[in-house]
């Protein structure tokens, strides 16, 4: 009881100096928040489908007054990347492309509507600029998507007209009734297949390696990025904590509580409580900022997410107090955990550099990184957030943290000397 009130006391002591250094708090929050939302916006605002578009100006001619003629018109003026101008004739609506005003010019045939209500094959002519081909082509390729449409449209149609002319149903219905009948089972068939468009009977799902479902890309490389970038900066309290102990002992601030007969355990241990605090007020802000403005999964278990943070907080601050055991002085110990900090997140793939850690490429590569703390971190919450996966399912992750930690801690409480 006695050895938790002192280590407490340690740990009120040591809050009270952290919030006083502006400039470590500013790297530990703002800076980790400005890189994060540096790169989550850029990559909003690429995938935002409501995004402004680059508009190919367009001319269009329909020359067929029938159905089909006046719904494709109608239908290429909706989308959204064309600027289209409509146009009388083919000659007006070809001199735009001539002069480099426009990227194409669409042309729909007189016999447009007769011939896909007949089945019989018909052409919509893309007239493009040849000094701009690749907009032209873009044109084309929209043009194909839409016409597969009215071309699914006339083989429904010729289907039903075939199966009624063959059963004989409309062999004593007049022309009007007839073309009644088609028109309604065409109609249902056609709702029928745009449901199973919207709902469709097979869906494919993503998942990973260990069989978790995974969400869409953007929300999944969001799932590494501010995880990645909250792991690297957690590391960042290996130097500031290091430190803090060896100005202590250059001070003689450690000696005045050895004298108090505090045991040297509990004051490593109230240290490294005050900086497992201070890690954990980061993960809480990062993932909070993450969740509420870059839509970041959170996955679907709390336990996970609370106990990965406390093992992270607790393999870092124990590691800042190795370093604080293997260095002569304060200094020295603010420059190896800076050093370690932006090292081992590159090699532990703190930093995303894709949609998925590169470590898990295996080879020398994947070895490599498992050897750092910083890995073992970005993969436990990467599986939490972008992978959906259990508590149980992060074990091995939570596991290796705690069990590094716990060696840093029993070597540094080996080989520090607090009377130095």
């Amino acid at each position: 009881m006695q050895f938790i009130k002192y280590t407490l006391s340690v740990t009120w002591k040591e809050i009270q100096l952290i919030s006083k250094e502006r400039a470590w708090l500013v790297i530990l929050f703002l800076l980790p928040l400005m890189i994060g939302a540096f790169f989550g916006g850029g990559n909003l605002a690429m995938n935002n489908p409501d995004a402004d578009v680059i508009l190919l100006n367009v001319g269009l001619v329909n020359l067929d007054q029938g159905v089909f003629g006046t719904q494709l018109a109608k239908v290429v003026k909706t989308i959204d990347q064309l600027n289209v101008t409509e146009y009388p004739d083919a000659a007006s609506a070809e001199q735009p492309v001539a002069n480099g005003k426009a990227a194409a010019a669409i042309i729909i045939p007189p016999d447009f509507s007769q011939k896909i209500d007949s089945y019989i094959p018909t052409q919509l002519q893309v007239i493009v600029d040849p000094a701009e081909l690749e907009s032209g082509n873009i044109v084309a390729g929209i043009m194909n998507q839409v016409i597969a449409e009215f071309s699914l449209w006339g083989e429904v149609q010729h289907g039903v007209r075939t199966i009624m002319d063959e059963a004989g149903i409309l062999a004593m219905a007049s022309q009007e009734q007839a073309r009644a009948i088609e028109a309604q089972n065409l109609g249902v068939i056609m709702t029928q297949i745009n449901e199973m468009r919207t709902n469709p009977v097979i869906v494919v799902s993503v998942e990973s390696a260990q069989g978790v479902e995974s969400g869409p890309t953007l929300q999944v490389f969001f799932a590494y990025l501010f995880p990645g970038l909250t792991v690297m900066f957690i590391y960042f309290i290996v130097g500031m904590s290091g430190g803090s102990l060896l100005v202590e002992r250059e001070n003689g601030t450690l000696r005045r509580l050895l004298t108090a007969t505090i045991p040297r355990g509990a004051i490593l241990a109230g240290k490294m409580l005050a900086y497992m605090m201070l890690a954990c007020a980061q993960v809480v802000v990062m993932f909070t900022v993450a969740a509420l403005i870059f839509g970041t999964p959170l996955g679907r278990s709390p336990l996970g997410l609370i106990v990965m943070t406390l093992v992270v907080a607790f393999n870092a601050t124990a590691l800042g107090m190795l370093v604080a055991a293997v260095s002569k002085t304060s200094k020295q110990a603010d420059s190896l955990g800076v050093i370690l900090a932006f090292v081992l997140a590159g090699i532990g793939g703190a930093l995303a550099i894709g949609t998925t850690p590169f470590y898990r490429q295996g080879g020398v590569v994947g070895f490599i990184s498992s050897l750092t703390p910083q890995n073992h971190g970005v993969e436990g919450f990467y599986r939490l957030m972008g992978e959906n996966a259990s508590f149980v399912q992060v074990l091995p992750q939570i596991g290796i943290l705690l069990g590094m930690g716990l060696l840093f801690f029993l070597i540094a409480l080996w080989k520090f000397r607090f009377d130095k």
